[in-house]
C-alpha cells in the first residue's frame, strides 16, 4: 500500500505539465481546452497557451563582443535612424503596442459587461467569467507595461514625439 501511495505521489507532478489553450469566440466567450485539437479550426491561430507570455525581446549575455555592423540597406540610406530604427518602424511598434492594449481593455470591458446581468447565469459560468476577468486585468497591465517600456526606449533613442502616435 505504501508503494502505491509513493508511486502516486511521484506521478502527481506529471499531471501539472498539461497545456491549456485559451481563445475568445465571436460572442466574446473565453473558452479553454486541454489540447489544440479541441480548439475550433477558425480560432486556432488566435488560441494561446495559458500562462505563456507573449514573446518579448531576448537578452543574450556573453562576452564583450562588438555588435555586428549591418550593411546599410538601400531603403535605409538617407533616413534618420533612432536607436537603429527608422520612423516607420517606431510608428509600427507604437501602433502595435497601443492596439494590443486597446484589445486587452476591450476584452476586459466585455467580460465586465457580461456580469451586469447574472440572473440567467449558472454559478460555474459566473466563476469562469470572474477568472477570465482576472486574466484580462493581468493582460491589460502587461500590455500597459510593454507600452511604457516602448515609450522609455523611444525617449532614450531620441525619437520625436510625433512618431509615437
Amino acid at each position: 500500500m505504501k508503494r502505491l501511495l509513493v508511486l502516486l505521489l511521484l506521478l502527481y507532478p506529471l499531471t501539472a505539465a498539461a497545456e491549456t489553450y485559451q481563445w475568445t469566440d465571436e460572442r466574446g466567450t473565453v473558452n479553454f481546452a486541454d489540447d489544440l485539437g479541441q480548439v475550433p479550426k477558425k480560432y486556432r491561430k488566435k488560441a494561446r497557451r495559458v500562462g505563456e507570455e507573449e514573446p518579448g525581446p531576448r537578452v543574450i549575455e556573453g562576452g564583450a563582443a562588438e555588435p555586428a555592423k549591418a550593411k546599410p540597406d538601400e531603403a535605409q540610406v538617407g533616413k534618420k535612424l533612432y536607436g537603429g530604427k527608422d520612423e516607420a518602424a517606431w510608428r509600427r511598434e507604437f501602433l502595435q503596442a497601443e492596439s494590443n492594449l486597446n484589445n486587452a481593455q476591450s476584452d476586459l470591458a466585455t467580460l465586465k459587461g457580461r456580469l451586469a446581468d447574472t440572473s440567467r447565469m449558472t454559478r460555474s459560468e459566473y466563476l469562469a467569467i470572474q477568472n477570465s476577468i482576472k486574466y484580462a486585468e493581468d493582460r491589460v497591465q502587461a500590455q500597459q507595461k510593454k507600452l511604457d517600456q516602448l515609450r522609455e526606449s523611444a525617449d532614450r533613442a531620441g525619437v520625436p514625439p510625433d512618431f509615437k502616435k
